[in-house]
């Protein structure tokens, strides 16, 4: 027997031992791969994929801090602490977000706490070339003398009785602004961005509720941007493993930043037979 019969008899015993002998896994898509490669999707919001999970993505498929719960099929809501926001945009080239807080949509209606606009800083940050920050004074007295254009009310509960508040920019400050944060009760400050019409001749609340409306941007994980570009460059679907750290799912194992780039087509090549080719 020569060397080419020898290689060829070879060839089919090994091809025999891979597909009969191997577990499923080698030639069926793995769960995993197949449901990290799934995306989200939540009224205008769709196609967004890893860190994010929620919906049909499982929580392997994203990263702590990334869940996504659809408000009634019209946008997604994501939480940092004790506060909601609903999510207007996600920009997952430049991995940014434009978020806008819950509480303060419906501006009429004082919200039930007093908190200060915080983030999971772990997974995300301000981007201070498009954000700046509002501040909210509520509960003023009306001795305290605010321009007409920075005034606004809101109730407290149904039928409660209504605020004297105000707004100001904090890159405005100015003498009243100082006066109102001794005069007035309470105060907290949003990021809204640059480009909003805070500036706009009519004031008030109808300005204001605009402003707030169009939310403020934070950008999210860029470091993992490179890890995540390889995996799936790798043909993986990107996710995280037990330890909550970035996992690469591939189609029959889990790698920890890449797919193998070599497959049983390249163990049956001519290289690894002299006697074929």
């Amino acid at each position: 027997m020569d060397i080419a019969h020898l290689a060829l008899s070879s060839l089919v015993t090994l091809s025999f031992f891979f597909f009969t002998i191997l577990p499923p896994s080698y030639c069926i898509d793995d769960g995993l791969f197949v449901d990290c490669g799934r995306t989200y999707d939540c009224g205008d919001i769709k196609n967004i994929s890893f860190p994010f999970w929620g919906g049909n993505r499982s929580q392997y498929c994203g990263l702590p801090g990334f869940q996504l719960e659809c408000h009634d099929g019209q946008y997604p809501i994501i939480r940092f602490e004790k506060l909601e926001f609903s999510v207007l945009d996600i920009n997952t080239f430049l991995h940014t977000m434009t978020i806008a807080r819950l509480d303060l949509l419906d501006i009429a209606t004082c919200p039930q706490k007093f908190l200060n606009t915080t983030l999971d800083f772990t997974n995300f940050d301000y981007d201070p070339t498009k954000d700046q920050n509002l501040t909210l004074f509520y509960e003023c007295p009306p001795r305290v003398n605010i321009p007409a254009r920075n005034r606004f009310t809101c109730s407290i509960g149904v039928g409660g009785t209504d605020n004297y508040n105000a707004y100001f920019v904090d890159e405005s400050l100015s003498s009243i602004q100082e006066e109102l944060i001794v005069e007035c009760n309470t105060n907290f400050k949003v990021p809204i961005l640059r480009t909003a019409p805070i500036n706009e001749s009519e004031g008030g609340v109808p300005t204001l509720q605009k402003v707030l409306n169009k939310g403020f941007d934070v950008e999210y994980l860029r470091h993992l941007s490179l890890n995540c570009s390889a995996c799936e460059r790798s043909g993986g679907k990107c996710g995280s493993n037990f330890a909550q750290a970035f996992a690469c799912y591939c189609r029959d194992q889990v790698q920890p930043y890449f797919c193998p780039s070599y497959g049983t087509h390249a163990l049956f090549s001519s290289s690894h037979f002299p006697g074929l080719g």
